[in-house]
């Protein structure tokens, strides 16, 4: 071990592993008071970007941890930011009553909404022209995937007909992974979003592109405060609902790819969120998707 060997950490005096999550990073808890994530990929250009987006939105929302510091030593690269108090949520979400569940969705709403107002630089890439190329290179392998899944036909000509969609769309700091396992909760409050680690530019929109996969099938009321929290709680303009559907198929097109081409012992999973999603939007024939209702106990 090495933790010790870092400067700011020398003084602490305990180490406790956390095995939560799929990363294959080393995550430790130290003295209660900083987080250190250990990881073998050496990046350090992409660390102190990484450090430099997490603390400008930790400046204007506390749920972003602040990075005290990140290097590389022995082969490995590190990361240490402040620890956050609070419980994984997608194990405790669950077991919240409706009511709460759709209040912690509405302030990691704020929280989204925060962190999406910071923009990119002017000369950053076109978000269009990088999503064109990406269903460019994935549409005839998922054409291949649709000749044995018949269901999947209505998925790409969506895409295609709707491309025109991404045209003109900022790019914002996004967190890239937003899903109930990346937020904490202690008691019935939201504390904050972590595992930063795919922090990015990106539209705005398309941060919620894993809600039929993971945010929905977990907690419906959550989900339905997520939506509501990111817009204060006034009515959803129709252009997000355009851009989320269209970003939920694209969402299909990738993850369905990689369960055929990479994770193979994951595919039957996918596949059963495909089937999720398409039955949400009526196979893409639906604005808003069918998880989404304002919930009776907020209505006057």
């Amino acid at each position: 071990m090495f933790k010790k060997d870092i400067p700011l950490l020398e003084k602490c005096t305990s180490f406790k592993k956390m095995d939560e999550g799929f990363s294959e990073d080393e995550k430790w808890c130290v003295d209660e008071i900083y987080l250190l994530r250990i990881s073998p990929n050496i990046d350090l250009k992409k660390l102190e970007m990484q450090k430099e987006l997490i603390n400008a939105v930790h400046v204007i929302d506390s749920h972003i941890p602040f990075v005290h510091e990140v290097g590389v030593y022995k082969d490995k690269s590190y990361m240490i930011l402040d620890y956050i108090n609070g419980e994984n949520g997608e194990v405790v979400l669950p077991n919240k009553s409706e009511v709460t569940q759709y209040e912690i969705g509405v302030q990691v709403g704020g929280t989204l909404k925060n962190m999406h107002s910071i923009p990119a630089p002017l000369d950053y890439p076109s978000w269009e022209e990088t999503w064109n190329t990406r269903i460019e290179n994935h549409a005839q392998l998922f054409e291949d995937i649709v000749r044995r899944n018949p269901s999947y036909q209505c998925i790409l000509s969506f895409i295609l007909e709707n491309l025109h969609l991404l045209r003109n769309r900022p790019s914002n700091v996004q967190h890239y992974d937003f899903h109930p396992g990346n937020i904490l909760i202690d008691e019935d409050r939201f504390t904050g979003l972590i595992d930063m680690q795919k922090i990015r530019y990106a539209d705005p929109i398309n941060e919620f592109y894993k809600m039929e996969y993971f945010n929905v099938q977990l907690s419906k009321p959550y989900a339905c405060g997520v939506v509501d929290g990111y817009h204060n709680q006034e009515e959803i303009p129709s252009s997000f609902w355009e851009l989320h559907k269209l970003y939920a198929a694209m969402h299909i097109v990738f993850a369905e790819v990689w369960g055929h081409e990479v994770a193979i012992n994951q595919l039957e999973k996918f596949q059963g969120y495909t089937r999720f999603t398409l039955e949400q939007f009526d196979n893409f024939k639906l604005d808003v998707p069918k998880w989404y209702t304002k919930p009776s106990y907020i209505l006057p």
